[in-house]
């Protein structure tokens, strides 16, 4: 349940932050887009500073829940203020000071939950398939975050006044943040009687030191270079898709729906089939088959245009979310699995349990990578002279053909590097007792 609320309370936030900023609060795109991006770089100091004070955390409680509940509060406080930021200020476009201040209580609500949370599960079991087990439930709410963030959240906008009505946004804000506050307590509430590895004296390193033994960690930079490349593209295609259906398709934001459940759904049915693969193949395969269909799946956009029925549409949209739902549960639960099989890969090599440090550090390039996306998208539309005092169906066709870059070209190239990242990762595992890459 933890995975629903991060997941819904970074996705509402990617679906939906750049054109609140840009369509609303009139402010300039490439403005915009440097904004969210610099106020997710704070991540830079505070996720590695979260796993290092949580490796170091003793209470009643353990070492990472006590930050289950802080975070859960400020993510609840949070979201709802990102979306109200237009009650905060009469002016139009308010102060960069003030949406700076509080794009940046955002990102910190969602460091201090979300790095000892990703933390628990290495500590729960180092059995190969039980950790597909946990990463197989985590890829469901993931995907139900996901659909709830990047399609109900929008689509929300249509029933309470449009996508451009300020009122609407601060109304989906508090309805979007009460979901997130459940769905995290639930977590908090719910590991209380987890099992986690006893906790022993560590030596101590220098930083330096610490940093130079993660380096050394091959597998562990390969896959973050994978799934830098995909956070880039899932930022990018995910503030990019509002735009399309309001510029391009000149559609409502209701059909976002389709797309999202049939995607969800789809993917809640896939789950339990790459969970049964992998007892034959290896989470390095299955990830090089997902990412290898998801580019193919980039290029449908191309097919679709404004002219369309409704219900070609929504048959379209449905098509579209199966097919990517199915490839896209392999990525998901491979890629965190292995995410764990590199912090096992560590201790084997050093002795030390840093659980923390390296999911602060997963959790930072992830952050890194969703940072890129708003700014490389408001570079983007600048370029292409899309005008944010203009309503959404007059922007210039140049805009639309930015927009249709971003959702097209960007995730078809991150999907082939990531492929080059997972081809070179060569972590073995024993499947029946062979050693296979």
């Amino acid at each position: 349940m933890g995975s629903l609320g991060t997941i819904t309370y970074l996705n509402v936030f990617t679906a939906l932050a750049m054109y609140y900023l840009t369509l609303v609060l009139k402010v300039d795109p490439a403005l915009a887009g440097t904004m969210i991006t610099a106020a997710r770089l704070v991540d830079a100091f505070s996720d590695p500073l979260m796993g290092w004070v949580t490796d170091h955390t003793r209470s009643r409680w353990g070492r990472r829940r006590p930050y289950l509940l802080l975070g859960a509060v400020i993510c609840a406080a949070s979201l709802p203020a990102v979306f109200s930021i237009h009650g905060m200020s009469d002016a139009v476009p308010p102060s960069s000071v003030l949406v700076m201040a509080v794009l940046i209580a955002y990102s910190l609500g969602f460091t201090i939950f979300n790095v000892p949370y990703l933390t628990i599960p290495v500590e729960m079991t180092t059995d190969r398939m039980q950790r597909l087990s946990l990463m197989s439930y985590r890829s469901v709410c993931m995907m139900i975050g996901a659909a709830l963030g990047a399609s109900i959240a929008p689509a929300m906008l249509e029933f309470l006044g449009g996508d451009t009505d300020a009122a609407a946004y601060q109304t989906m804000g508090l309805i979007i943040g009460a979901v997130v506050l459940a769905a995290m307590l639930t977590a908090f509430f719910g590991t209380h009687r987890a099992w986690s590895a006893p906790v022993t004296e560590q030596p101590k390193l220098s930083i330096w030191k610490q940093a130079d033994t993660l380096l050394q960690n091959r597998p562990f930079l390969l896959l973050i270079g994978a799934k830098c490349t995909q956070f880039v593209a899932l930022a990018v295609t995910g503030g990019t898709v509002v735009f399309l259906f309001t510029v391009v398709l000149k559609q409502p934001l209701t059909l976002l729906p389709y797309l999202a459940i049939s995607t969800s759904l789809t993917l809640v049915v896939a789950i339990p089939f790459w969970k049964k693969c992998g007892e034959h193949i290896t989470k390095r395969r299955g990830v090089l088959i997902g990412a290898g269909a998801e580019v193919f799946v980039s290029f449908s956009w191309l097919l679709v245009n404004e002219d369309w029925s409704r219900e070609a549409m929504i048959l379209f949209l449905v098509a579209r979310g199966i097919f990517s739902g199915f490839f896209a549960g392999a990525i998901l639960l491979y890629s965190q699995a292995m995410w764990l099989d590199t912090i096992d890969y560590d201790q084997q090599r050093t002795g030390l349990r840093r659980e923390g440090l390296y999911t602060s550090v997963y959790v930072f390039v992830e952050r890194l990578g969703y940072s890129t996306g708003p700014l490389l998208l408001g570079l983007i539309l600048k370029a292409s002279g899309f005008d944010s005092q203009v309503a959404p169906e007059e922007q210039p066709a140049s805009a639309a053909a930015a927009i249709l870059f971003c959702m097209v070209a960007i995730p078809a190239l991150a999907q082939v590097c990531m492929m080059l990242f997972v081809w070179l990762y060569r972590l073995p595992e024993t499947i029946k007792g062979i050693s296979r890459i």
